[in-house]
């Protein structure tokens, strides 16, 4: 966030505001908030919340048997968005196979691979 502090500090400031307002937690305990964080670390790579929710987890009292099944869970999860989402952007893939298939993205790549 560094640079769009320096760049776009406007937003940098708003997501101040709403991390505040996140720490209310909406009704949430820690217990149940540090394993929804635990698991969309998982999802998103983020190498410094995970760190940081399993922290929490195990602060709030989470076995490490929870916390191995939140994981589980959440790449078992990934990986269904994953193989979804690859199947729906391939579509029918034959179609990436033709001589005259243009991707549209004017990056000059050639068309046999």
């Amino acid at each position: 966030m560094r640079f769009l502090e320096e760049y776009f500090p406007e937003f940098a400031e708003a997501m101040d505001e709403v991390d505040a307002v996140s720490e209310m937690r909406g009704g949430l305990d820690d217990r149940t908030r540090h394993l929804i964080c635990l698991a969309m670390a998982v999802q998103s790579r983020s190498p410094v919340s995970l760190k940081a929710h399993f922290h929490g987890a195990v602060a709030c009292g989470v076995s490490l048997k929870e916390i191995a099944a939140v994981i589980a869970l959440a790449e078992r999860e990934s990986a269904r968005m994953d193989d979804t989402w690859i199947h729906d952007t391939l579509g029918d893939w034959t179609q990436l196979t033709r001589d005259d298939f243009d991707s549209g993205c004017g990056c000059g790549v050639p068309r046999r691979y």
